[in-house]
């Protein structure tokens, strides 16, 4: 009997897939929530290309300008992997869900005995996967979210009635340089002109979110299932003696001695082994849907952590774009951190099955059942990871790579403006 399973790890995912519009909050809508969801998601999805298309005005204007360009080379990477990532959610649809559906095959549920419990186990990992799913949803959301707070008390503090005063505009107040569709001369000009900016950022983070989240936790339930792998492994003979109604503690010095309990070892290794290229084949899933992304995502940070630094000495510390440009630095990197360490885990996790191999109770077993386990033992040898675009694997030692890359091209965009303020 499998005990204590949850019965859905990407809870979070689906949820928050419902609120970006991409799926409908219930399996049978009716024809009235299928017309006004259908709308709600247009709207979103029209917002961003408006938002795009802006995007694509200022960055044409800011040739010449390089404070001004670098800037934007951050933010619109960040976006165009944005809509990257939204079409791999809405063209990979069937492969996302074939993915989850291996990872949470109930034919590859434990029974629960003694210390193995990989029910609670995956319950646990279920409740740290949606916090972490939270957090990221919340983080992308609040992205500059208290600059721009600060912003609207900064352009309330320069303003008389519905005018500046001095020689304060509008566009020497707002943390980022955008093409705004809006009069900016007045004050309610430019309280429209920082709204429609903070629902456009967030219709994106919120596209970005979403296909973080089930990034994350994909590797996250893989790297959770290795685990109970290995776990389910080294109990190998103990749940074998269970299955057959004996004493866990039975010692025999060879199993063909006793051909019931032989015939069990080998077909739970069978069914062991069975589960670990489910899990492989998983592997090479998220590969294929996510690589691609992965390396949009690592050749965007890097770029996003040279301009925020450089944007950032740039510009006074009180100001709005400082703060913003601060908060977006942090956010990418936490971002990017978190994809190298999954990506780490899975690394970690799939060398342990090898230990766990050695671990089990194997000396008095039969010579087919020690056959298998060397055959499983010798394709283990090969490291288990996920690429960067079929580069190089997603591991910790990228994000070093990357960040000291960042440094780098941080150091050639200070050397152009410096040539420029001489000029």
């Amino acid at each position: 009997m499998t005990v204590d399973y949850p019965d859905e790890f990407f809870i979070a995912v689906k949820l928050c897939s419902t609120f970006v519009g991409l799926g409908l909050p219930s399996r049978n809508p009716n024809e009235i929530l299928r017309i006004v969801y259908a709308l709600y998601k247009s709207c979103l999805f029209l917002l961003a290309i408006i938002f795009m298309i802006c995007e694509l005005i200022t960055f044409r204007e800011a040739f010449g300008d390089t404070q001004m360009l670098v800037s934007q080379i951050g933010m619109m990477f960040t976006h165009v992997v944005g809509l990257l990532k939204l079409s791999i959610l809405i063209l990979k649809r069937k492969q996302i869900e074939l993915i989850q559906r291996k990872l949470q095959n109930r034919e590859f549920y434990y029974k629960t005995l003694g210390n193995f419990q990989p029910g609670s186990k995956m319950r646990r990992e279920r409740y740290l996967s949606i916090f972490i799913s939270s957090f990221i949803f919340v983080l992308y959301s609040f992205v500059g979210i208290s600059a721009h707070i600060s912003t609207y008390l900064i352009v309330r503090k320069n303003a008389v009635d519905d005018q500046f005063i001095a020689n304060v505009t509008c566009e020497s107040l707002l943390p980022y340089y955008y093409y705004y569709p809006f009069d900016m001369s007045t004050v309610t000009g430019c309280y429209y002109s920082l709204t429609y900016m903070d629902i456009c950022l967030d219709i994106f983070a919120w596209y970005i979110a979403t296909s973080d989240m089930l990034f994350v936790g994909s590797l996250h339930l893989l790297k959770t299932q290795l685990d109970i792998l290995g776990e389910a492994i080294i109990n190998i003979r103990r749940r074998c003696l269970d299955a057959l109604g004996m004493r866990t503690s039975f010692e025999i010095f060879k199993d063909e001695w006793h051909p019931d309990l032989e015939n069990t070892m080998y077909n739970e290794l069978t069914h062991c082994t069975k589960h670990l290229m489910t899990l492989l084949d998983v592997r090479n899933d998220v590969e294929e849907i996510f690589t691609f992304v992965t390396l949009a995502q690592t050749i965007a940070s890097l770029l996003i952590f040279a301009s925020c630094l450089y944007v950032a000495a740039r510009v006074p510390m009180t100001s709005p774009n400082f703060f913003s440009q601060l908060e977006y630095f942090c956010a990418v990197l936490i971002q990017f951190s978190i994809y190298c360490w999954f990506g780490n885990q899975i690394t970690r996790a799939s060398e342990s099955i090898t230990s766990a191999l050695y671990s089990a109770n194997w000396f008095g077993s039969s010579r087919r059942f020690k056959k298998s386990m060397v055959l499983t033992m010798t394709r283990m040898q090969r490291p288990l990871y996920l690429s960067i675009g079929k580069f190089t694997p997603l591991a910790l030692s990228t994000l070093l790579g990357v960040v000291r890359g960042s440094f780098s091209y941080f150091t050639v965009f200070q050397s152009v403006g410096d040539v420029e303020q001489l000029e």
